[in-house]
């Protein structure tokens, strides 16, 4: 009874310590945990696998689902797009577009996403499926006209997502681990990193098999996928990704 007492008492003088010795930290380094995310630019091409082929379609050619990089961001939200790049894929002879998009203080919600950056109706959107696949996630299809889009946004701690309740609950699996909260403390980390890539790929849907649409889409999303997660953007300019 003794030893529990004991071991009780020095667990918990050990965690005041740690406490009070993080709240002297911060306010001898104010900005500690808060510095600004550091700008970022996308790589000219992502690798892909065999049977995958880089198009050489010039990117001005390539129809953007995705409104003009200036008018990304609103007043009325917090969220900010750093950066945004286009890039153009033939799989089986079908063309396909990737739309990548890196979001900083966001909620991981891709029916805003859809909703504020896109002319996509709203109808539309509230009619995607939600698909999950091992080892990567959560992932949205749905139909616009003649277009077949898979959608979703990956964190740099955890799987991806596509609603904002699956992107808190990441949020606190993921985040608040010992580690992370040393990183924070030396400003290479956020506690609850709120960043996302919003990975929007489409391809037209050729004599109305949505089926195969889908199908390619996932192909390439399963590819890229790891190679995204593996060079998630660095949160300071003093990380380098490999």
């Amino acid at each position: 009874m003794i030893n529990r007492t004991f071991w009780r008492s020095y667990s918990l003088a050990i965690i005041s310590i740690g406490i009070n010795l993080t709240v002297v930290y911060t306010l001898l380094v104010p900005d500690v945990g808060n510095r600004g995310v550091a700008d970022f630019k996308f790589p000219a091409q992502i690798p892909v696998k065999e049977g995958i082929t880089k198009s050489q379609t010039s990117m001005s050619k390539i129809n953007s689902a995705i409104a003009n990089t200036s008018s990304l961001n609103t007043e009325k939200q917090e969220e900010v797009i750093k950066a945004r790049q286009q890039y153009q894929y033939i799989h089986h002879r079908r063309e396909i577009n990737l739309e990548i998009s890196y979001l900083v203080g966001t909620r991981g919600d891709i029916g805003a996403y859809l909703q504020n950056y896109t002319a996509v109706d709203e109808e539309v959107i509230k009619q995607k499926s939600i698909k999950q696949l091992p080892g990567i996630g959560y992932h949205a299809l749905f139909n616009d006209q003649n277009q077949t889009y898979l959608t979703s946004c990956i964190s740099p701690r955890s799987p991806s997502n596509v609603t904002q309740k699956q992107f808190s609950q990441n949020r606190y699996q993921y985040d608040l681990q010992w580690q992370i909260g040393l990183d924070w403390l030396r400003g290479n980390a956020s506690i609850r990193d709120r960043r996302c890539l919003w990975v929007l790929l489409s391809t037209t849907n050729m004599e109305g098999d949505s089926q195969a649409a889908e199908q390619a889409l996932e192909t390439i999303w399963q590819d890229i996928y790891p190679w995204l997660l593996k060079n998630f953007p660095p949160l300071t300019n003093s990380l380098r990704v490999s």
